[in-house]
């Protein structure tokens, strides 16, 4: 049963990750797709105090990577098992991602910049909660 919710948080990961990209690409080369981006981003910047969303975002999700590393660590590399450390790798990459995405990028300079934000987040939220739970159950 623990394979079957890892391999479908993966494969969610992985649905994600292509999403982020066709939601790009057809922005970038369909009309209807590039006026709904446009539309959308405006009427989430007049609702949401969208710099404060990513602020927090950034926040949290640095914050469960670091009790990612502080969990490893704790219980000792040797005893986490082979899958901790590459997990664990990918959930600073995700991480590192979404963070220089949100940091380096605009909604003027990437026209489907809150959907890959909010996307790339997920996916980052994602593999933290698997790597923890992966951590945690793992027995010592």
């Amino acid at each position: 049963m623990k394979k079957f919710f890892y391999l479908a948080a993966t494969t969610l990961q992985a649905l994600f990750l292509i999403s982020a990209y066709m939601i790009q690409y057809f922005s970038m080369k369909k009309m209807g797709m590039m006026r709904y981006v446009v539309y959308k981003n405006q009427v989430w910047q007049k609702q949401y105090p969208i710099v404060i969303l990513e602020h927090t975002a950034i926040a949290f999700l640095v914050l469960l990577a670091a009790i990612c590393f502080i969990i490893y660590f704790k219980k000792g590399s040797n005893t986490c098992g082979k899958m901790a450390l590459p997990m664990l790798s990918a959930q600073v990459l995700l991480t590192a991602l979404f963070v220089f995405f949100t940091v380096a990028y605009s909604s003027s300079s990437y026209r489907s910049y809150y959907f890959i934000c909010m996307i790339l987040a997920l996916t980052a939220l994602i593999q933290g909660v698997k790597v923890i739970l992966y951590l945690k159950i793992k027995n010592v």
